[in-house]
């Protein structure tokens, strides 16, 4: 029940549906059959959000609003709290399910104004693109839906009634209701990093006390932490290393591969120093996100003193992770420095 599969089910039913039907385009950014098929996927993922929403009413001034758009979603939330047979907590406030609505299915907009804008080349408004703004009711004029999105289950009133019933009674959305199994909640957060220490003492205080998994209670000599996950790896160490793929390499190698599909970020905790891995054969190492008193880095921990985070060179990393960027950022960084191709990262 995630956005993803939304977004799936949808690019597989639009690009099924010409070999059935041909396609009325008049220049707007969804064909006539595009139309009918993403608006009854809207519907779906507007369900699912509202049957793992993780809305708690707070007491708020807005929780009294009256709008039409706030009783209309309260009315099909209690439509889906009948149909679950009563499964569904309670809730009175239209305003907290709305915003739960518009914050949940944004990504479903932006990802949808995306296919369809290479689909069918229609050019995007320049507001989309704009960056600090409200976009929804922008999606909502490009993709031709209502701002009121709850109008759409207002037309065929009936059909949508038993598609809804149908929905409700799905075995894993009983499962799920029955608390037998796991869902995302939405509005979903953006995944992050791992949180790390103010002071980079700790961290070193942590690392000491970490052994290598696989030499009998030793001390690790590189210790390695992934930020991605969290996990302390001994690195650089023949005891840690295993078969992948038919080749032997290292435990931050191996890691990726389970944590990160191939990509990895990790803190060298005694070189204080930032690990890129891309694949077996593509690393570098990067400015890490910790500064002394003059704003300076100490990679080696050559000078001794001490270390605090640095919450933008953090977020400078975590962009990178966020943007996918990388294998990009380790490709520059191996044009400009040609030793760096020489590393075996794979051993790492």
């Amino acid at each position: 029940m995630e956005t993803c599969s939304a977004v799936k089910g949808k690019v597989g039913l639009v690009l099924a549906f010409p070999a059935l039907q041909c396609q009325d385009f008049s220049g707007i950014s969804l064909g006539t059959g595009d139309l009918h098929i993403f608006h009854l996927v809207t519907m779906a993922h507007i369900i699912q959000i509202l049957l793992t929403s993780c809305t708690e009413e707070n007491g708020m001034d807005q929780e009294n609003a009256s709008g039409e758009e706030e009783l209309a979603v309260l009315a099909l939330y209690k439509t889906l709290h009948q149909y679950t047979g009563s499964a569904l907590k309670e809730m009175h406030s239209g305003w907290h399910l709305l915003r739960n609505v518009r914050a949940g299915i944004m990504p479903f907009l932006r990802c949808s104004a995306l296919f369809f804008h290479y689909l069918n080349g229609v050019p995007s408004p320049p507001e989309i693109q704009a960056s600090g703004t409200s976009h929804f009711e922008h999606l909502c004029n490009y993709l031709s839906l209502p701002n009121n999105f709850i109008c759409l289950f207002q037309e065929n009133k009936e059909i949508m009634k038993l598609l809804i019933e149908s929905w409700c009674h799905n075995i894993e959305v009983k499962r799920y209701l029955e608390g037998e199994r796991d869902a995302i909640s939405y509005p979903r957060e953006s995944n992050k990093l791992i949180d790390l220490p103010e002071d980079y003492s700790n961290l070193i205080n942590q690392a000491s006390n970490f052994s290598c998994p696989k030499s009998g209670g030793d001390k690790s000599r590189a210790p390695t932490l992934c930020l991605v996950c969290g996990t302390l790896l001994c690195s650089q160490s023949y005891c840690c290393q295993t078969e992948l793929e038919g080749e032997d390499v290292g435990a931050c190698t191996a890691h990726t591969y389970s944590c990160g599909s191939g990509v990895g970020i990790f803190l060298r905790v005694r070189e204080c120093q930032v690990l890129f891995l891309a694949g077996k054969t593509k690393g570098c190492f990067y400015s890490p996100p910790y500064l002394d008193d003059y704003g300076e880095t100490d990679q080696g921990l050559r000078r001794g003193n001490p270390l605090h985070l640095c919450r933008e060179r953090f977020k400078k990393i975590q962009k990178l992770w966020h943007q996918h960027s990388i294998t990009e950022e380790i490709g520059h960084a191996q044009e400009a420095n040609q030793t760096l191709v020489g590393i075996d990262w794979q051993h790492l």
